[in-house]
């Protein structure tokens, strides 16, 4: 089979043309016309449901590429912003029994179910997981979803890939989370000066960074350079604030910076660059997401924590898992002088083929 290729169509507000569709049944589930998703000359429909948090997408742009790899996808992105909280807690609870799911779907988020009927719903993020399983009986389709169910009835999904163990019946446990496909292939070895790239996060996921733990980063990422005989790129981000990069810019020598990024100045979007041209990596651990592009780079990576580091159980899981399996080196940022980057010697699996057949699974199973 060939290689599909996948179409990027934006849908503002779950309002764009996808085609007409009647939603008129009384249990509120769309009668479409019969399209048989194992035609493999035949494009499929994907619905991408996007909260808007890039590392939410980029899961989700992981699974979409990944079947991309095996069939001719055209991908329909549905933004979506939770519009009363109330409505998505009631709706999480009463999930199984709720059958007007067009009302439900216009009173969590705000706007009509958009019109049209895909083959496939992939999301991730918590905030899209109650429309993913809506517009999943809505229209008959089957559907994935990336991450944890945070209390939803899993029943209401076809497959939940996840990095840890869910203990319910449609959890498929990955190696790695989905990534998009220019993100999930090893890069090449980097040749010339001998660099580290250094990727920094910020706050959130149960971390918080204060100003003693900046401080000592710097003086980590100094002698760790030193050591090495390297040089850095680093890269801040959103999360990062100018407070933290200007402790950071003052305290790290200039003759170890090979190039930096101030998010808050003047951002650029390196990091894929940046590990290309990196023969180690040392990012914050406060986004998996960033930790997971590390390691699939291929590249020797150290995580790093600041001294109030409480990820929840599923991320600390994951985050033991890749040292587990000597993907990942951990130290806390007030050792990280004395850190070691992991040996090599781990083989980055081929997540991409293991997502397309289970999703390829799902596409050959009769419609209900």
């Amino acid at each position: 089979m060939s290689p599909g290729h996948v179409a990027g169509t934006s849908i503002g507000s779950a309002r764009a043309e996808l085609g007409g569709a009647d939603q008129s049944g009384v249990a509120g589930v769309v009668q479409a016309e019969v399209r048989d998703p194992q035609d493999e000359t035949r494009e499929l429909t994907v619905w991408l449901l996007s909260d808007g948090a890039p590392g939410h997408l980029s899961q989700s742009r992981g699974i979409v590429d990944a079947l991309a790899t095996r069939r001719a996808v055209e991908t329909h992105t549905i933004e979506l912003r939770i519009r009363s909280s109330f409505w998505k807690r009631l709706g999480r609870l009463l999930l199984p029994r709720i059958r007007d799911v067009g009302a439900w779907f216009e009173r969590i988020y705000g706007i009509a179910p958009p019109p049209g009927r895909p083959d496939l719903i992939i999301s991730s993020g918590a905030n899209t997981l109650l429309a993913n399983a809506l517009l999943a009986r809505l229209h008959r389709a089957p559907n994935v979803y990336s991450g944890t169910l945070k209390g939803y009835d899993p029943t209401a999904f076809d497959c939940v890939f996840s990095v840890v163990p869910l203990g319910v019946a449609c959890n498929h446990v990955l190696p790695l989370p989905p990534v998009p496909g220019e993100l999930a292939r090893p890069l090449s070895a980097a040749d010339g000066e001998a660099l580290i790239a250094v990727l920094v996060g910020g706050d959130g996921a149960g971390y918080v960074f204060k100003d003693a733990d900046w401080h000592a980063f710097a003086d980590g990422l100094a002698t760790l350079a030193r050591r090495e005989g390297a040089r850095l790129l680093l890269t801040t981000s959103r999360r990062t604030g100018a407070a933290a990069e200007a402790i950071l810019r003052e305290a790290l020598p200039a003759e170890l910076l090979a190039d930096a990024v101030w998010w808050s100045q003047a951002p650029r979007k390196v990091m894929r660059d940046f590990l290309a041209a990196a023969q180690a990596i040392v990012v914050t651990e406060d986004s998996l997401s960033m930790v997971a592009e590390s390691l699939y780079s291929g590249r020797p990576v150290l995580s790093v924590a600041p001294a109030i580091a409480q990820p929840n159980a599923n991320d600390g899981a994951a985050l033991r898992g890749y040292v587990e399996r000597g993907l990942l080196a951990r130290s806390p940022i007030a050792r990280l002088a004395d850190a070691a980057f992991p040996s090599r010697a781990a083989v980055i699996p081929d997540v991409q083929a293991e997502i397309a057949e289970v999703v390829l699974s799902l596409l050959e199973r009769p419609t209900a």
